[in-house]
């Protein structure tokens, strides 16, 4: 990775957002996927806060929608910005910029300069099933599994004769690498303990975990959790009573679908998602990395480990952590509308890329929005909100600016998009001078004469009507999974 001191600065250009697959899928055959789910139930097929999503995203990045308008001081050339929707479900482009924003506070503001370990815990399908949609269930099986892993640092540190506490941050990720339903826990633990010496912070590293205690880890995990389910009336292998599958049948139905890597609703119902790939036969024995283990469905992996002086490369795991679920660099289309997505890594049976059909595209995305409220980052031990040594223990960099007056909230945009992605949003892509904000237009009556003014489309994209179930059977596409596999070379533009 480039650092900021490294990279060519460029100029900045609209992303056009209406353009991509992802875009033109949910704005195509949204209403046409609502009005399928409308048909299985007598009730609001989804709960209000996914109608927001949904819209929130078709008007991210439009114009059309309202816009800043920036000047150049030097030769007085304009600049638009659109709006962003600033939502948390599935919109690469406001993931992207709280992935990148979140990254740079917890560097710069949170994690003081000791040692990181990973720790990334994943659960069975029911499992999975049970978090998606119950935050206060999350927030229990959470605290299990960060009591597990804090006791382990503080026995561990006392077997040397030394008593202290640990700290760490936890990112709730949602989804897996094939647009699908997994919730699972990526927390990044300080790899030691904290303790005071002459009434000042001292932290005592301990030596990585062995192989052996990751398998007691997960055993202990799997019990507490399995334990803790069991106390609310749950089991690992029947969900039939759970509230949410009563309040919303049809979420439900495909949240437990997209978890299991099937289609929830539509002409292929119950089936598992298409797979293209070369298939590699003979591979049936799973491969435990270091540091890994499994127990009754539950992962724990602890094998990353960060130095406490390499800030770069920890700011790079805590964007990798704190990503958005899609990526459309890695989503193409195919000759006969399907859409592949092309997988980070490639799966041991050889599948290289998912395959979906539109509707089944626009059931993943519904799948991953998160419910409201839910707090996807958390902060614990020492590093809590609470905690007193909080403010002992964080970077001198960010104790000076909170003195000082100058601890934003939030990041600067244009801060953002010079670190992360090298574009000065401030700088003249003609003159290179600078720009400023003359006005921030809001008002879509004014945004469209300036729009039509500059010629430019002033036009919002309209979600299509829904469509009538096509008359042919979609489970026989028009190319078989060997014609999909003869197209994917050509998408190494990913």
């Amino acid at each position: 990775m480039f650092t900021a001191t490294q990279r060519t600065y460029q100029g900045y250009s609209r992303h056009e957002p209406e353009k991509t697959i992802l875009y033109r899928t949910i704005q195509d055959h949204f209403q046409t996927f609502v009005a399928r789910a409308e048909s299985r139930t007598e009730k609001l097929p989804f709960p209000m806060h996914v109608f927001q999503e949904v819209e929130a995203y078709l008007g991210c990045g439009i114009l059309a929608k309202g816009f800043v308008r920036l000047i150049c001081e030097s030769c007085k050339s304009e600049r638009l910005v659109a709006f962003s929707c600033k939502k948390r479900g599935f919109c690469p482009s406001c993931g992207g910029r709280r992935m990148n924003e979140v990254a740079m506070h917890l560097v710069d503001r949170v994690f003081p300069p000791a040692p990181v370990r990973q720790w990334v815990l994943s659960f069975p399908f029911s499992v999975r099933y049970a978090l998606a949609y119950n935050p206060t269930l999350v927030t229990k099986v959470l605290a299990i599994y960060i009591r597990v892993i804090s006791n382990w640092y503080e026995k561990a540190a006392r077997r040397n004769g030394i008593s202290g506490k640990t700290a760490a941050v936890t990112f709730v990720q949602r989804f897996g690498g094939a647009i699908n339903l997994n919730v699972h826990f990526h927390s990044l633990f300080l790899d030691g303990v904290f303790t005071e010496k002459n009434g000042k912070p001292h932290f005592v590293p301990v030596f990585p975990p062995t192989n052996e205690e990751i398998v007691t880890l997960v055993k202990r995990v799997n019990l507490r959790v399995t334990r803790c389910l069991e106390k609310k009336g749950l089991t690992m292998d029947d969900f039939s009573e759970d509230p949410f599958a009563h309040e919303q049948p049809v979420l439900a139905q495909i949240a437990g679908a997209s978890v299991q890597s099937r289609i929830g609703i539509g002409e292929r119902e119950g089936l598992r998602v298409r797979k293209v790939g070369n298939e590699i036969s003979g591979r049936t024995a799973y491969f435990v990395s270091e540091r890994c283990a499994l127990a009754d469905g539950f992962s724990l992996h602890a094998n990353v480990q960060i130095k406490g002086n390499d800030r770069k490369r920890l700011e790079k795991l805590c964007r990798y952590t704190a990503r958005p679920p899609i990526a459309l660099e890695r989503m193409s289309e195919a000759p006969d509308g399907k859409i592949l997505y092309k997988l980070k890594t490639r799966y041991s049976d050889g599948t290289t890329h998912i395959l979906f059909d539109p509707l089944e595209l626009v059931e993943k995305v519904v799948a991953l929005i998160p419910p409201p409220r839910a707090n996807l980052l958390r902060y614990h031990g020492l590093l809590a909100p609470n905690s007193k040594m909080r403010a002992k223990i964080v970077p001198e960099q960010a104790k000076d600016k909170k003195e000082n007056g100058e601890y934003p909230a939030q990041a600067k945009w244009a801060e953002l998009l010079k670190r992360s992605f090298a574009i000065e949003i401030l700088k003249c892509n003609k003159c290179g001078g600078k720009m400023k904000i003359v006005s921030i237009i809001q008002d879509p009556a004014v945004a469209k004469r300036i729009l039509e003014a500059i010629g430019l489309s002033a036009e919002v994209p309209l979600k299509a009507a829904p469509r009538a179930p096509p008359m042919n059977d979609l489970s026989d596409p028009n190319l078989t999974l060997d014609d999909y596999s003869q197209l994917t070379p050509s998408y190494d533009a990913f």
